[in-house]
């Protein structure tokens, strides 16, 4: 007989992520952003979340976008499970994942960010 013995833990991050636009036509903007982005990576485009270079498909997307400031890593953060809700010009996102790449969007699109874990931070108000 063998017993096998493993060890567990959370690692879950129970991200919150606010970006504060000047306005709510920014933060429409950055909302409308994200998901023609994701749209594109997941209908449209030959997007490999493994490679480590943009096919020419995905550089002639970026570049009409104007969007350099991903590498291809965090455009696969893209396709991770995360929630997303405009609140007039506040941008909350939340996940249990590390996405930077929306921390770098937020930041190329003109918001103030805040970022905290939820698990710290419970009595934080982040649009609930």
């Amino acid at each position: 007989m063998k017993i096998w013995t493993s060890y567990g833990a959370e690692h879950s991050l129970n991200l919150v992520i606010i970006g504060h636009f000047k306005d709510a036509i920014e933060a429409e903007e950055f909302e409308s952003l994200v998901s023609s982005l994701t749209n594109f990576l997941v209908n449209d485009s030959d997007f490999d979340v493994d490679s480590d270079r943009f096919s020419s498909g995905m550089l002639d997307y970026l570049g009409k976008k104007n969007l350099f400031c991903l590498s291809p890593q965090q455009l696969g953060q893209l396709l991770y499970d995360m929630r997303l809700e405009r609140e007039e010009n506040k941008i909350v996102i939340s996940s249990d994942d590390d996405l930077n790449a929306l921390t770098s969007l937020l930041i190329h699109s003109g918001a103030k960010v805040e970022m905290f874990s939820a698990h710290d931070h419970p009595h934080e108000e982040h649009g609930r």
